[in-house]
């Protein structure tokens, strides 16, 4: 009798195990939100386009984000961008070996970028003014630059 009590319940604790492994490999879109209260209009980013979407991108400017040679000294390149209003950008985001972020607090924009990845940001200016783009884990050993809106 206890034989067949313990053969039940190592059965059933076998299918609730078989059953808790299986998962669902169903495949993600992945869209960021730029989380201040910049209109929508003004910032777009995605993860994935979907194919056969025609985002309007505008003109690309490539931003590597670097510690060259390990040297410990981080920087942009380029770190001064000069843009004009009504300007639609998208900004391709490279980090060559370490993790960063390219955040522009009066903009709205805060990327985080894994090293070795590529991620993007597309933004229409508005306003003129003079604005500071930073790496948050580094700002303090100078990975800052400059956005200047005419």
């Amino acid at each position: 009798m206890h034989r067949i009590v313990l053969t039940s319940i190592m059965a059933v604790v076998i299918s609730l195990a078989l059953i808790a492994c299986g998962g669902d490999t169903t495949e993600k879109t992945v869209t960021k939100e730029s989380p201040s209260p910049v209109p929508r209009a003004a910032v777009e980013q995605e993860a994935v386009a979907g194919e056969g979407s025609a985002v309007d991108r505008g003109a690309e400017v490539y931003v590597t984000m670097q510690d060259p040679g390990g040297s410990g000294e981080y920087i942009y390149d380029p770190e001064d961008m000069s843009f004009s209003i009504g300007d639609k950008i998208t900004l391709v985001l490279e980090s060559e070996t370490e993790f960063h972020t390219f955040t522009v607090e009066g903009l709205g924009i805060d990327v985080a970028v894994a090293g070795g990845a590529v991620d993007e940001v597309t933004y229409t200016f508005e306003t003129a003014g003079t604005y500071e783009f930073i790496c948050i884990p580094h700002k303090e050993l100078g990975m800052v630059g400059k956005i200047v809106v005419n």
